[in-house]
């Protein structure tokens, strides 16, 4: 087996020693930063989760600076001797240069609580992959189109109801997105491609989170 399939990839860190999701109530404390304040945080924010037990932020940061702030909130909760088990930090790739990608990954690294969530293009990527499974490149631009045809509605990233447009397709994301990642680390880093997404990862948290609720 080559070294490549052996090691842990990267949204595998720390996932097999501690299930945040099963912690006891008085445990549970987890923050989701998003980097825009619209579509990735009103869509997250429709699961309805407890907020005193997970925290949703949209920041207007980006990449590698929203993964400094992470762990700005990291350590200021474990000063206030409130800290957080996991922190989720949502980012697409959009224009950025592949440094600042790559910074954002190597930043996280040294921290197994804070976990990355990437999408390139987009995290629209992830809401067309309720519809069907695709894999080449598209734009932002024409992701929402694609986007506003199957839920019948013009898409928008304000639009505070696309939860209600995808939910009944979930399952359907969750498969593709696992067969589209699959490929994509086969043939390379997966975040560096497009399409990709780990949002998938995030929704599965945040289901068996609401579970065990």
């Amino acid at each position: 087996m080559s070294d490549s399939h052996s090691r842990p990839k990267p949204w595998e860190r720390g996932a097999k020693s501690r299930d945040f999701a099963k912690a006891p109530r008085a445990l549970r404390r987890v923050l989701i930063l998003s980097e825009d304040e619209k579509s990735s945080t009103l869509y997250l924010r429709k699961f309805g989760l407890n907020p005193r037990e997970v925290q949703i932020d949209g920041t207007g940061m980006n990449t590698d600076s929203l993964v400094k702030l992470a762990i700005k909130r990291k350590q200021a909760a474990i000063r206030e001797k409130n800290p957080y088990q996991q922190i989720w930090v949502v980012f697409d790739r959009d224009d950025f240069p592949m440094w600042n990608v790559g910074r954002a990954h190597d930043l996280a690294r040294a921290h197994p609580d804070i976990r990355l969530c990437p999408s390139n293009e987009c995290f629209e990527v992830w809401y067309l992959l309720h519809f069907h499974f695709f894999d080449t490149p598209e734009d932002r631009h024409a992701l929402c189109g694609k986007i506003s045809k199957q839920i019948g509605v013009p898409y928008e990233k304000s639009r505070d109801d696309i939860y209600r447009h995808l939910k009944d397709h979930q399952q359907t994301a969750l498969r593709n997105a696992r067969k589209l990642e699959a490929r994509n680390w086969e043939n390379y880093r997966d975040h560096y491609l497009n399409p990709s997404t780990h949002v998938h990862h995030l929704v599965e948290f945040l289901l068996k989170f609401a579970d065990n609720g």
